[in-house]
């Protein structure tokens, strides 16, 4: 069984903020490296971040898109030259990054999303980062921060003045067998305080004491506080596979981009290919992931699908408001295209942009998104305008449902691919084109190509150009459709010379010289990888490609829990399962809304709320509030106040002033924008009924009427949480001898926050 750990964290390769669409349409800006077709109508597995996508991006360093595992990694000493032949006697000189590195995840459902008793799918997955920076500009740039992976520690003596003592021994106080000059390069054994030489870089000098061999390389220790630690690559300018692979963590650093010159470029260009696959069978693991999405609870259905012809959207009108809500009867056009939405993109819209409607005669909320350049109508012009959430017009979905994800395997050969283009671009001799006829018909029929006519190839002419596909590229409807296509052919890092020298009669003479073909053909040997005896990847040279940004887009929204279903059952630990589903998605948009948002944030407020709920048993406070008639400090000065005010959520709300407080907050939020929480004590019991007021109430208790409580927590101050949260009066039996006051129940909520950082794997 495979013991690497499931992914639990996504991070963009770059650390875009761009929305889930956006990261799309991005790819309609590169000068190159489409996915899945390039601009010459062959096979393209990745996507390139190059100068046209970096108006957008910040891509000054490339980050780990997930948690894993780095199998092997190359980097250049310095980056490989191609020289093509240009105008006799000239030639260009085009260098090109061979650099990457290759990261294996393990794909799986996380526990906290279904039953226990359910299967869960699981798929072995890789991340490639290709075309890195070589290590002639680490040098170079001794500032950049190297990643922490790479195999082998060089220290530098980094003292102010002098150079760096030598000891005979690990101490401070030993004999001092001479000096490394300041700058001097060392490689070193051990982790204390001293660590010990095991020999010196050229360029560094050794200065020995007195009666110390001069011959002799360096011996001895040296004090670590003194020195500079820097990764280094195992070796330079080969394949290395990890015997032990290293764990990395979503986020960390793979390394930065490089240059890649092609044959046609003026100068050398910064680029990063990304792509991402697996030589598991995918369509097996889709279709077992969607009969296990089957058993999903609604707060899992964190993608909404709008559906063509049946979803509308009603045009904008300045007169709409929170007040004057659009109705589902208004005119408006149809949407013409089908399109998934992250919950996130949507929680990010601005609030004026987003209203709720509540129901009336029982009928259920009605939720409005105003939309704006993201759907077409069904002439294919772009709309916008408010759209509704309504039963079977909209639908709701799980990431692993992977709703609209299409499988496909192409088996057109490349030689195939380019006869087909150079066709249909009108670059083919009637000679050839006659020679080459059935092999271009069965290339076009294959059901890659069938798809890609049919979502790029507007004018119907059977030819895609680079236009149409930076038109697709730029629709988010398209876009996505594109992204959707995973796609079974043979790796183009797995370097199949007889199926290259297939392109030899075409290329050759097409290029105007054999020798450009010949010299392109030695680049793509020298960028080969998979034939490096890397872990599960012998023998499988036609993997499953995912468009990597969408991949990694569709399943951020799973990675979005702050707390997970695991950890809150081990901090409500006598809560059963439904009441632990019932309360997760709402807990975790408090915390991510509220900013409780670091482990020792989470574990005091989560604690206290077991407290306060009895481990989330009760949401409303059990005597009749009779104790709180009259109380003027909370605002009760009405008849009733005291029962109708009396504490509820999670941490409790108590008092007409502070529900009053409490009601204006959630009104500013435009999901609330008309709730009624003070009218009535039916309009108070909300607040404990519903699991999203219980929790949102907390956080604004936590946040808004405690404002520092996280500046508490932040220093893991358990009795002034305490007392933020429930007062303080004298105990007989107090926890905090020492202190003339003290909250109620501290024992039982240490014991709480106990079990909380446990839970968070924060505890000490």
């Amino acid at each position: 069984m495979d013991t690497l750990t499931p992914i639990r964290n996504w991070c963009h390769p770059f650390k875009s903020k761009l929305n889930a669409l956006q990261q799309l349409t991005l790819f309609a800006n590169a000068k190159s490296g489409f996915y899945p077709i390039g601009a010459n109508g062959l096979w393209h597995g990745g996507v390139h971040f190059d100068a046209g996508t970096a108006a957008l991006v910040d891509q000054s360093q490339v980050f780990c898109m997930a948690d894993g595992e780095v199998v092997a990694y190359r980097i250049d000493d310095s980056y490989p030259i191609s020289e093509y032949p240009a105008a006799i006697p000239q030639i260009t000189r085009a260098p090109f990054s061979t650099g990457f590195v290759l990261v294996r995840h393990r794909l799986e459902p996380p526990a906290e999303t279904g039953p226990e008793t359910t299967s869960r799918p699981s798929l072995t997955l890789f991340s490639l980062y290709m075309h890195l920076q070589d290590w002639a500009t680490y040098q170079t740039k001794s500032g950049l921060p190297r990643p922490t992976f790479w195999g082998d520690v060089v220290y530098t003596v980094n003292t102010k003045k002098d150079g760096l003592n030598v000891r005979a021994s690990a101490n401070g106080t030993s004999a001092i067998l001479g000096k490394l000059s300041k700058g001097a390069r060392i490689h070193a054994s051990g982790n204390g305080e001293f660590l010990q030489i095991r020999s010196l870089e050229p360029g560094g000098v050794f200065m020995p004491a007195e009666g110390v061999d001069e011959t002799r390389e360096p011996q001895g220790y040296v004090s670590a506080k003194f020195l500079k630690a820097e990764q280094q690559p195992s070796a330079l300018g080969e394949v290395v596979v990890l015997e032990k692979p290293v764990p990395i963590k979503a986020g960390d650093l793979i390394g930065h981009p490089g240059l890649y010159q092609n044959q046609t470029d003026a100068t050398p260009q910064s680029i990063t290919h990304i792509e991402t696959f697996s030589c598991d069978d995918v369509p097996a693991f889709i279709a077992k992931s969607r009969a296990y999405a089957a058993s999903l609870p609604d707060s899992a259905k964190t993608l909404l699908k709008v559906h063509k012809g049946v979803s509308k959207l009603i045009p904008h009108r300045n007169d709409i408001s929170p007040e004057n809500p659009p109705h589902v009867t208004d005119d408006g056009p149809f949407t013409g295209v089908d399109l998934i939405i992250p919950q996130s993109l949507l929680d990010d819209l601005p609030s004026e942009a987003k209203l709720v409607v509540p129901g009336i005669d029982g009928r259920t909320q009605t939720k409005w998104w105003r939309l704006e350049g993201l759907l077409a109508d069904t002439h294919g012009a772009p709309i916008g305008g408010w759209l509704a959430e309504q039963d079977l017009v909209t639908t709701r979905h799980s990431p692993w449902e992977w709703e609209g994800y299409e499988c496909l395997e192409d088996t057109a050969p490349p030689k195939a691919k380019l006869v087909s283009w150079l066709d249909a671009t009108k670059q083919l001799t009637k000679e050839e084109q006659s020679g080459y006829k059935s092999m271009i018909d069965m290339e076009r029929q294959g059901p890659l190509k069938l798809t890609l006519h049919d979502i790029m190839d507007t004018d119907h002419d059977g030819v895609i150009t680079t236009k149409e596909i930076r038109a697709a590229l730029s629709k988010p409807w398209q876009a996505q459709r594109l992204a959707q296509l995973v796609v079974r052919y043979e790796s183009e890092w797995f370097f199949n010379l007889k199926s290259w020298c297939t392109l030899d009669t075409i290329l050759s003479p097409k290029a105007g010289c054999p020798k450009k073909w010949a010299v392109e053909k030695g680049r793509i040997e020298k960028l080969e990888f998979w034939s490096r005896n890397i872990i599960l990847l012998q023998e499988k040279i036609k993997p499953w490609h995912f468009q990597a940004n969408n991949l990694l887009r569709t399943l951020y929204e799973t990675s979005r829990l702050l707390i997970t279903r695991e950890q809150l059952s081990l901090i409500m630990t006598s809560a059963s399962e439904k009441t632990i589903d019932r309360y997760l998605s709402p807990i975790n948009k408090t915390l991510i809304h509220f900013k409780i948002n670091t482990p020792l944030r989470i574990a005091h407020f989560l604690a206290q709320i077991a407290h306060e709920t009895g481990e989330l048993k009760f949401s409303e406070e059990i005597g009749s509030g009779q104790q709180y008639e009259g109380r003027s400090d909370l605002g009760n000065n009405q008849h009733g106040d005291g029962q109708r005010f009396k504490g509820r959520g999670l941490i409790q709300l108590t008092g007409r002033r502070n529900y009053t407080a409490c009601q204006l907050y959630l009104r500013s939020l435009s999901e609330y924008s008309g709730i009624d929480i003070t009218s009535s004590n039916s309009a108070a019991q909300r607040i404990s009924d519903d699991p999203e007021l219980s929790a949102i109430a907390s956080g604004y208790y936590w946040s808004k009427l405690k404002p520092k409580l996280n500046n508490s927590a932040d220093s893991d101050d358990l009795f002034w949480v305490s007392v933020y949260v429930n007062g303080w009066a004298t105990q007989t039996n107090p926890f905090y001898p020492e202190r003339a006051k003290e909250p109620n129940n501290m024992r039982h909520r240490s014991e709480m926050l106990n079990k909380a950082k446990i839970a968070l794997g924060i505890a000490q």
